[in-house]
């Protein structure tokens, strides 16, 4: 029994004595797994850090560009919407410098871009298109003039398209032949012609070019050509302000060029635009809208119609317009786009000055054309003691009538004003 307790003595005793060995070992590991432990926790955090710092960055990054973006977009539409109208009166003074009238071009807005159709020849849109880089790129910031295909201009305005030019064909047109035939001869030989020394003397032609207003470098031409040339400003042209004030400090004569109702408004080409009288009026508002027109531009000593075939064949509208000339001492000069037009003969009626259009010296954009009609022209005048020629603002009628000009004068043709053919 004595040896049974002492052995039980003796394995408790051992199992006290290596309790504390066997704990003393793992107090060892223990300090080193939770050195691990530590160790990759402060890692971990800083990894978490350096995740959050690129975040960070990330994040402003992202909050700049997208400011700048908004700030882009916000200065593009400002930009675009601030100088749309001064671009399209530049378009404007380029293409009529280059031969084409307003009812030449056909303004369409589509998709957020101004589309412009137009007919001219192939070497005309390439100076069309240095033009307008010369004039556009220089004067404003982001613009962009690109030249697609052979046929198609088209403007950007940082990135995005404002305009649109499309050049059509010309149609092929076949003129008459001049050659007079022998049984015209017979009768001239039995006419003599009148004397030209007693027909010059009388023969006095008035020259009128309509449509001005849009193009400043083309009304400066006319009134720099050495005859008295008259100008018919648009009541609401971007220019129309600008020129009148020039013209009559160089003592030019300057006309209304009233929009009119014409024949099959309101169809396509057929807008005669802003500041226009139409049959649908009343005689109040026919009133009002002609007395802004002219108290627009007060240089003006008379008016002369555009478009107007519907409206200037309207005995009833046409007296309201005689009434508003006759109390401002307004002079007419009847366009004749109609040959129903009673524009002339109520003038007359109500005691206004008053004068008709004999030839349009432009409706062929041609130098030899418009040459043809400036002798039609001159041969009226020497018939009667005077004519009156409409035309226009187009390259091809100054080259004509730079030419023409001091060549009738040599011949005894003498220019005036039209008011001073007005009775």
């Amino acid at each position: 029994m004595a040896n049974q307790t002492s052995r039980k003595k003796h394995s408790a005793t051992k199992k006290r004595t290596s309790r504390p060995k066997k704990t003393s070992r793992p107090t060892s590991r223990g300090t080193r797994r939770t050195k691990r432990r530590r160790s990759k926790s402060a890692l971990t955090l800083r990894h978490v850090l350096v995740i959050l710092g690129g975040l960070v960055v990330l994040v402003a990054m992202g909050s700049w560009g997208l400011i700048q973006y908004q700030n882009r977009k916000v200065s593009q539409k400002r930009t675009c919407r601030n100088h749309r109208s001064e671009i399209t009166a530049i378009i404007q003074g380029v293409l009529f410098r280059n031969g084409l009238s307003r009812h030449d071009v056909q303004w369409k807005t589509r998709r957020g871009f101004v589309s412009l159709t137009f007919r001219v020849d192939q070497p005309r849109i390439k100076e069309i298109y240095r033009a307008l880089s010369k004039e556009l790129i220089p004067a404003y910031q982001g613009l962009k003039v690109v030249k697609k295909g052979h046929a198609r201009i088209c403007i950007f305005c940082k990135g995005k398209m404002a305009f649109q030019l499309t050049c059509l064909p010309l149609p092929i047109v076949s003129y008459p032949s001049t050659k007079k035939k022998p049984q015209d001869k017979e009768e001239k030989e039995e006419k003599p012609p009148p004397v030209k020394r007693s027909a010059s003397k009388e023969a006095k032609v008035a020259i009128v070019i309509d449509d001005i207003g849009y193009d400043l470098a083309i009304a400066r031409n006319l009134m720099n050509l050495p005859a008295p040339i008259t100008l018919s400003l648009f009541p609401y042209g971007p220019h129309s302000k600008e020129i009148a004030k020039e013209a009559a400090a160089k003592g030019y004569e300057v006309l209304m060029h009233v929009p009119m109702e014409p024949e099959g408004y309101p169809e396509k080409g057929k807008d005669p635009g802003p500041g226009a009288l139409y049959v649908r009026m009343l005689p109040e508002d026919i009133k009002r809208q002609l007395n802004e027109d002219l108290d627009r531009i007060p240089e003006v000593c008379g008016i002369n119609n555009h478009m107007g075939s519907r409206l200037t064949c309207n005995s009833k509208d046409m007296l309201v317009v005689m009434k508003v000339l006759k109390k401002r001492k307004k002079f007419f000069l009847d366009s004749r786009t109609s040959v129903n037009s009673v524009g002339f003969k109520i003038a007359r009626e109500e005691g206004i000055p008053t004068v008709e259009r004999d030839v349009f010296l432009d409706n062929v954009r041609d130098v030899k054309k418009i040459r043809e009609q400036m002798e039609r022209l001159v041969e009226k005048a020497k018939k009667r003691g005077y004519a009156v020629g409409i035309g226009h603002p187009h390259r091809a009628t100054y080259l004509a009538l730079r030419k023409a000009i001091p060549e009738y004068q040599k011949k005894g043709i003498t220019f005036v004003f039209v008011s001073s053919l007005a009775q």
